[in-house]
């Protein structure tokens, strides 16, 4: 199982013999610190325990923008790890060139990754790419209701992880 964590959205995945089984995202954005850590963690918990993984495979965090996205992003980090540990189930750290490894460039944006796993899985892209739409007409009429403003790129992080680790650990291909 890959978790892509974060204190707003987290992107999971699981993934056999190379191929993704199920996959999804979670919204945390609407619980303030600290206590969205304590909703990561139950809730990672529960899929855990749900998907029944034989392994966990996170991205380890080794950037960070500001002093409060390494609190945030530690704290998830830490969250995922704690529920997987009291399952019982081992973790797999892969670093971010590892994971963007995977679609040949190892500097890859979260659209390229996006698109690599939609095109290597045959996986719908508004699935793993979840579209944030515009609610309000913008009145200089640059967008409108229903255009996308942005996309959750959480799912097909999650499934580019299981698939780094496929390639990395299993195939020993990278």
């Amino acid at each position: 199982m890959g978790i892509d964590h974060g204190t707003n959205f987290a992107g999971w995945a699981t993934m056999k013999n190379g191929k993704p089984i199920d996959f999804g995202l979670r919204d945390f954005s609407s619980i303030p610190m600290p206590g969205v850590l304590d909703a990561i963690y139950q809730d990672t918990f529960r899929l855990i325990e749900q998907e029944e993984p034989e392994l966990i495979v996170l991205e380890r965090p080794v950037h960070f923008k500001n002093a409060t996205s390494v609190l945030a992003l530690v704290g998830a980090y830490s969250m995922v790890t704690l529920a997987a540990l009291h399952l019982d189930k081992p973790i797999k750290a892969i670093r971010p060139s590892e994971l963007k490894m995977q679609t040949g460039k190892g500097n890859a944006d979260k659209e390229t990754v996006a698109m690599e796993m939609q095109m290597l899985f045959g996986l719908d892209y508004d699935e793993i790419a979840v579209p944030v739409l515009y609610k309000r007409n913008d009145p200089r009429g640059k967008y409108k209701i229903g255009d996308v403003r942005e996309r959750l790129f959480d799912p097909s992080d999650a499934i580019a992880l299981c698939w780094s680790y496929h390639q990395n650990f299993i195939k020993g291909v990278a």
